[in-house]
């Protein structure tokens, strides 16, 4: 058990590092258009350190980053990443710690998997609105996670070297 200040040292560096990871995308990643697509690391970053910690805090650093993102991104569906990032997260966590173990192809998992729901609900809430999303819908996951997944490395050893460093003694 990590004592309170053990704690908030390792939240304030998954926010570090978090926060790198979102001027990477604001500064960079925003003006690099592929296939049609932006990279879009978002998704990751709810799943990736949910790899690395318990589920009930993963869900909760994964909403705090929902938060964040619905606050900064335009999007058509208000609290849109609010809602969706924290079963991201939960998910992601559980997934590492009963299947996969923390690592790159655990990175991938849990990524694919991150992209595949936040685009699905996506896709839901418009089909809920009387469009038909589906062929755009998945067309636009496929290609945002081709582009944006060459990125997993640099994320996934970002994120483990933060949890290397504040579960060293756990």
């Amino acid at each position: 058990m990590l004592a309170r200040n053990e704690v908030i040292f390792k939240w304030v560096l998954y926010a570090a590092a978090t926060a790198l990871c979102f001027l990477v995308q604001g500064a960079l990643l925003q003006r690099i258009v592929l296939l049609g697509v932006i990279p879009f690391l978002y998704p990751m970053l709810a799943a990736i350190p949910a790899t690395f910690e318990e589920p009930i805090p993963a869900g909760v650093f994964a909403l705090c980053l929902g938060v964040c993102c619905d606050l900064l991104l335009p999007e058509v569906i208000p609290c849109f990443y609010t809602l969706i990032f924290p079963v991201v997260g939960i998910c992601a966590s559980l997934l590492s710690q009963g299947l996969l173990p923390a690592g790159f192809p655990c990175s991938l998992a849990v990524s694919a998997a991150a992209f595949l729901l936040t685009d699905l609900f996506r896709c839901f809430i418009l089909a809920l609105g009387g469009h038909h999303p589906w062929g755009a819908g998945l067309l636009i996951l496929l290609k945002e996670f081709l582009i944006t997944a060459p990125l997993l490395i640099p994320v996934t050893l970002l994120y483990g070297a933060v949890a290397h460093k504040v579960h060293t003694f756990d």
